[in-house]
């Protein structure tokens, strides 16, 4: 008997831990639950702890309610001018509404897959508006805020809040990578070359300007200074003048000097005169007068 009653204790009280069990959940910091009664929404339930529930009529599903990252897969898109680049991309959510997206897609692996559908359609939406060197300018931040408009009134359908799209890569395929690059090349040397040419041809009209000035300074100046010896002999002249007219026989005399100085300078002067010339009158005599032949 006494074992009956043990035993028969043992079955409630285990019954018990089961029923209490089952009538506890526990919601952590990271997380929220939908409280579903035999497959209904029931409630919501988003304070961590300790939560109750009605035994075996309901169940929990759990969802993260921090911002998740989602990584899709490198993605072959087609520019406005047709050219086909790689894009690879990230995505920032966090599940908002977990009974929108249980009732759109049961979970947050559901969420996931039908977030890389709607992100990819608008990558190929947004680079399909513009041209291939737009798409390759590094303008990410035009872009993410292009393709998260696009993504987000989507996503908010489904319960899902995106936070951020985020482009880690824009690349050409390999196939196309030297056609485009050779053709970006050619395309440079193009400019490069006429801007060569209109920096030869303003070199060339620069220099002929500088010649045309210098030739127009040299020829002044040389006027100028035809100018300014003709006033200086001019000078020159009327004082010589104005000192022969002083005194004849001292200018006589200065003249001959000067002219000894010349004919004189150097050692190795040899000189055919006769002695009789007036060139050698002051060597005669100190006052160029010649003497009387007896």
């Amino acid at each position: 008997m006494n074992n009956l009653k043990t035993l028969i204790a043992l079955i409630v009280l285990g019954g018990s831990v089961v029923l209490l069990g089952a009538s506890i959940f526990t919601v952590r910091e990271t997380e929220q639950a939908l409280v579903l009664e035999l497959g209904k929404w029931k409630k919501t339930v988003t304070e961590p702890g300790l939560h109750l529930k009605t035994p075996f009529l309901e169940n929990v599903v759990y969802f993260d309610k921090r911002i998740l990252l989602l990584d899709t897969p490198e993605l072959i898109v087609i520019t406005e001018d047709q050219k086909r680049i790689i894009v690879d991309a990230f995505t920032e959510f966090r599940v908002e509404d977990p009974l929108k997206v249980y009732q759109a897609v049961r979970n947050v692996s559901g969420a996931e897959s039908r977030l890389s559908i709607i992100i990819n359609s608008n990558l190929r939406k947004v680079f399909g508006q513009r041209e291939f060197k737009d798409a390759l300018s590094g303008e990410r931040r035009t872009l993410r805020k292009a393709i998260s408009d696009s993504v987000r009134d989507e996503a908010d359908a489904l319960g899902i809040k995106v936070v951020d799209v985020r482009i880690k890569r824009t690349d050409l395929p390999a196939e196309n990578s030297k056609p485009i690059f050779d053709s970006m090349i050619a395309e440079r040397q193009q400019v490069a070359r006429e801007i060569r040419a209109r920096g030869e041809e303003q070199a060339i009209r620069i220099k002929s300007k500088a010649d045309r000035d210098r030739t127009v300074l040299l020829a002044e100046a040389e006027r100028d200074a035809q100018k300014l010896r003709g006033e200086g002999d001019a000078t020159a002249a009327k004082i010589f003048a104005d000192a022969y007219n002083q005194d004849p026989e001292f200018y006589a005399f200065y003249r001959s000097m000067r002219a000894y100085n010349v004919a004189f300078k150097k050692n190795n002067t040899t000189m055919i005169l006769s002695p009789d010339s007036d060139f050698f009158k002051y060597f005669r005599d100190m006052n160029g007068k010649e003497k009387s032949k007896k």
